[in-house]
């Protein structure tokens, strides 16, 4: 092994010609594994412009590179430890094969930069205020902090399951960067300014993205469908500020889309007066793949209308009862509730299942059911939805006053209570 310990034999070595070493691309066949590794122990490096320069199977122990400019060069199978970079300038610099072990950047400015195959461990840029088209990739340990840096175009690429990465980014400006396949499960973004990054099937754990960090006005980051299934369900203020996602159950209604789940069929039961209501809620329950009957829709032509009640109530899983003050004083509604009731019993499975327009099945009294030879029949029918959980869609009747997202989380819980 070759040694150099002043900064005039390594002057000197950097400057000595070598055909082998200069290249103008950096493609892999042009790399060679040279027979005499270099070692280059405690030097400070001063103002030095180091162009189009291949460091192979070269060993830098606790060297200060300070002002130093790199463009074209190429760190590849070499090692660095204990290394710092200070106000440095990288130009066109790929570090290839390489182990950076507690290295850091500080003050440095970056312009592409390849990080491949490299074993990075306790490496970090302080105070980096241009890093631009920096890449990280191959399937060797990742472990890398970013402090205060302004970044740009940073791609982080996925690493072989048997290696370990960890990242830590804090009060650092990220823009327009992409990570694809990242374990971000042990790592950090912490009060940083995050804008139009993308992540793509990625695992995100309930630590890593903090509520500290913001994005500038409205240009909010992408996180894609497999990213959110990767990861635990992430905070609602994570979601809405850095995805602009207003929905804290967004990775449900994803399990619920991208799972083959089997729901049991509806039959609705409601009052003509309340039918834009049941029709609204038959188009939502069809829309996610549910069967329904729904009387205007469904019902034939030219039958009685009890055979068409009882046979739809004895085809489907369920009657969905929509319940207020209307359908409580329907004749059809009741036949169609002691069908139910019927089935529930010979079958003993939960048939019914009602929801509410108003609070009439609650305050309703015995007494008042009218006409009287039908009132403990119907009692029996309002004693039996009493007893059941009713979804409450009181404040979702008038389509001008809706919140469309309660809406949607009052449907997905009507959902949940219909699979089988």
């Amino acid at each position: 092994m070759n040694i150099i310990e002043n900064n005039q034999d390594f002057v000197k070595w950097l400057r000595k010609v070598d055909d082998d070493h200069i290249k103008r691309d950096h493609e892999l066949n042009s790399y060679r594994h040279s027979n005499n590794t270099l070692r280059v122990d405690n030097l400070t490096i001063e103002k030095l412009e180091i162009r189009r320069k291949h460091f192979e199977t070269t060993e830098f122990q606790s060297c200060v590179f300070f002002n130093c400019n790199f463009t074209s060069s190429l760190f590849f199978v070499s090692t660095l430890i204990n290394c710092k970079f200070i106000n440095c300038h990288f130009t066109w610099t790929d570090f290839i094969d390489v182990d950076l072990i507690s290295c850091e950047f500080i003050d440095c400015r970056v312009y592409q930069m390849n990080m491949s195959d490299a074993i990075i461990n306790n490496t970090v840029f302080t105070n980096c205020t241009d890093i631009t088209d920096l890449r990280i990739r191959g399937d060797r340990d990742r472990e890398i902090k970013f402090k205060t840096c302004y970044i740009q175009e940073l791609r982080i690429e996925p690493i072989s399951s048997k290696s370990t990465e960890r990242y830590i980014f804090a009060n650092c400006l990220i823009k327009e960067s992409s990570f694809y396949r990242v374990d971000f499960k042990e790592s950090a973004f912490e009060y940083c300014n995050l804008a139009l990054n993308q992540f793509n099937g990625c695992s995100l754990s309930d630590h890593s993205l903090m509520i500290s960090n913001s994005i500038p006005g409205k240009e909010y980051n992408f996180i894609d469908i497999r990213s959110i299934l990767n990861s635990v369900p992430l905070g609602e203020k994570v979601l809405e500020n850095l995805f602009g996602i207003h929905n804290r159950d967004i990775k449900e209604y994803l399990v619920d889309m991208t799972s083959k789940i089997e729901f049991q069929s509806i039959f609705i039961s409601y009052s003509f007066h309340d039918s834009k209501f049941a029709k609204l809620i038959n188009e939502e329950l069809k829309r996610r793949g549910i069967i329904t009957f729904l009387w205007e829709k469904d019902s034939k032509a030219g039958e009685r209308l009890t055979k068409i009640m009882s046979d739809g109530i004895n085809e489907k899983d369920r009657v969905l009862f929509i319940s207020s003050e209307y359908s409580l004083k329907s004749k059809a509604c009741h036949f169609e509730l002691t069908e139910g009731r019927k089935k529930q019993e010979l079958s003993w499975e939960n048939v019914l299942f009602p929801i509410h327009l108003d609070n009439y099945l609650f305050d309703l009294e015995k007494d008042v059911i009218r006409p009287i030879e039908k009132q403990d029949e119907y009692w029996e029918n309002i004693t039996e939805l009493k007893r059941l959980n009713s979804l409450s869609f009181i404040e979702f009747i008038n389509p001008s006053s809706r919140n469309q997202l309660e809406f949607e989380k009052q449907i997905f819980r009507l959902i949940e209570g219909l699979r089988k």
